[in-house]
């Protein structure tokens, strides 16, 4: 009896070790790895995830106080895991903190505020990675910068608020649209609220949430909606934290989540806020863990929303930051995600069709190197 208990014993021992020796691996898929160093430093809003699996960064270089166009456009391959650097450039030699946003036929949008040396005062370029080329469209009839872009469900493109001018003070209400089928913008309603360094969500019937940012008036809990059937906007119930500088994203419950930026000027916040389209109301969410500006997130494809780097404050010394988080819709909660092996301030989060995040620059690296691109596997 003892042998057979004894026997049974170590057989129970060797099935946990082989049990562990084989999950192990499995373990080791999920998390960060490295994706190739990039060709040249950029920052924020730059990578596109294309249908074939590449990924394409068209961003700004520069640094946190002036982030300038062009930068090298360059392309990331998942046979090769490196980046390649385009053969065209720009045409637009420098616009100001621009805004890039990808269209349904692949082209990416570019608009920004030209600040010198741009013919016909120029603020609108278009990148076509299937040609790698580029070219200009009809351009926007104001050049802004600190505005947000955001596609609609019919393909054109709501370009919103923002400065259009250098060094502006309150920003602006303009709101225009680009039309991809004849590359021209046409003007629409404009906001009830003049607002900068905003977000703006596509929501899942078709409006756009415009929330947060930046005026006179202070840092803004103030939102609205636009509807673009009947080109107008509505005002909705306060956020419960203002925002400027946050993360918002579309949950697949169609909720949209909006999370931290700066709660009172230049300083992080972790609040986080819901918002339910159905009844045009919020409530409050998360917090994040960690304070933090400055950093990217996304919405997986089970449902979970991906944060990751950005910029925090830790008594008298800002740091960029490598740790990332996982909201769970389910729970309305953030929980701790594995760090990133690199900090980024300023990063961009690009969604791959295999489900796989990748996170690309960022101004830790302005200084020396060019940096590398991470990617996340849920």
């Amino acid at each position: 009896m003892t042998r057979l208990l004894h026997s049974l014993s170590s057989l129970t021992v060797l099935a946990l070790a082989v049990t562990l020796i084989t999950a192990a691996p499995a373990e080791a898929k999920h998390g960060w790895s490295l994706a190739g160093h990039l060709v040249t430093a950029v920052g924020p809003g730059n990578a596109f995830a294309l249908s074939d699996g590449r990924v394409v960064s068209v961003g700004m270089t520069g640094d946190d106080e002036d982030w300038d166009w062009p930068a090298a456009t360059q392309t990331w391959s998942a046979s090769s895991n490196a980046w390649t650097q385009a053969a065209s450039k720009p045409a637009l030699p420098n616009i100001y903190e621009a805004v890039a946003i990808m269209l349904d036929d692949g082209r990416i949008l570019v608009t920004g505020l030209c600040r010198k040396d741009c013919a016909g005062a120029s603020n609108t370029e278009l990148y076509d990675p299937a040609r790698d080329s580029w070219s200009m469209p009809g351009q926007m009839k104001a050049g802004r910068y600190l505005h947000a872009a955001v596609k609609l469900s019919d393909g054109r493109v709501l370009i919103l608020g923002g400065c259009t001018t250098y060094h502006c003070v309150r920003g602006t209400t303009r709101v225009e649209v680009f039309d991809p089928r004849t590359d021209t913008f046409t003007q629409a309603a404009p906001m009830l609220v003049h607002r900068v360094c905003f977000t703006a969500t596509l929501l899942a019937d078709g409006r756009v949430l415009v929330a947060g940012g930046y005026n006179t008036e202070g840092v803004l809990a103030d939102n609205e909606t636009y509807d673009p059937a009947s080109d107008r906007w509505t005002k909705n119930a306060p956020m419960k934290s203002p925002h400027v500088g946050q993360v918002a994203v579309l949950l697949h419950d169609e909720r949209v989540l909006v999370a931290g930026g700066d709660c009172v000027p230049a300083l992080p916040c972790s609040a986080a806020d819901l918002f339910d389209p159905l009844i045009g109301k919020w409530k409050a969410a998360g917090p994040l863990l960690q304070p933090r500006d400055k950093f990217a997130g996304v919405t997986l494809k089970d449902g979970r929303v991906l944060v990751a780097g950005g910029l925090s404050y830790f008594g008298n010394l800002w740091k960029d930051l490598e740790t990332a988080e996982l909201f769970d819709p389910a729970h309305d909660k953030f929980v701790q995600a594995k760090s990133m092996a690199h900090q980024r301030g300023g990063l961009s989060l690009a969604l791959l069709p295999d489900g796989r995040a990748m996170a690309v620059g960022g101004d830790a690296w302005l200084d020396e190197d060019p940096g590398t691109a991470e990617l996340y596997t849920p």
